[in-house]
C-alpha cells in the first residue's frame, strides 16, 4: 500500500518552451506535471557548464548577459527558492525575453545560446524521494 501511496503523489517537473521569432519573443516555462508537490531542494544555472552564483534571480541574469552580451533585450526572470512547494499541475514562467527590434541575433544563433545554459532544480516528494530536473537532459518541446 505505501508502494502505491509513494506511487500517487510522486512529482515530476518538466519545462515547455515557446517562442514568437518574428517577436523576438521566447518564454520557458516550468511545470510540475506529477500528481503530487514537488519540495524544491535547490534551484541552480549554469553556462558553458559553469555555475552561475547568485541569490533569486541574480543567476538567470547573469546568465543572459553572457549568453547574450551587447544584444539588446528586456526579460522577466522567476526563480523557486528552497523549501518552496510546487503543487501539482503548477505552472512557473522562469524566463521571458524579448529581444530588441530589429532582431540582432538570427533564430538559430539564439537557440543556440539557450543550448549552452542549463538550469537544474533539485527536488523531492513528500515521501522523502529525491529527483533532479535538468534542461540539457530533459527533452522538452524546443
Amino acid at each position: 500500500m505505501q508502494r502505491h501511496n509513494k506511487l500517487s503523489f510522486r512529482p515530476h517537473i518538466t519545462s515547455w518552451s515557446h517562442r514568437n521569432s518574428d517577436q523576438g519573443i521566447y518564454a520557458v516555462e516550468v511545470m510540475n506535471n506529477g500528481l503530487g508537490p514537488a519540495i524544491i531542494e535547490s534551484f541552480t544555472v549554469t553556462v558553458d557548464e559553469r555555475l552561475i552564483a547568485g541569490e533569486g534571480t541574480e543567476p538567470i541574469e547573469k546568465g543572459l548577459k553572457i549568453l547574450f552580451p551587447n544584444v539588446g533585450y528586456q526579460s522577466q526572470q522567476a526563480y523557486m527558492a528552497k523549501g518552496y512547494s510546487m503543487a501539482a499541475k503548477e505552472k512557473c514562467t522562469i524566463l521571458a525575453i524579448q529581444f530588441k527590434s530589429p532582431a540582432p541575433l538570427t533564430k538559430e544563433a539564439i537557440e543556440h545560446a539557450f543550448k549552452r545554459a542549463d538550469l537544474v532544480i533539485k527536488y523531492k516528494s513528500f515521501y522523502e524521494e529525491e529527483f533532479t530536473y535538468s534542461s540539457k537532459e530533459e527533452k522538452s518541446n524546443h
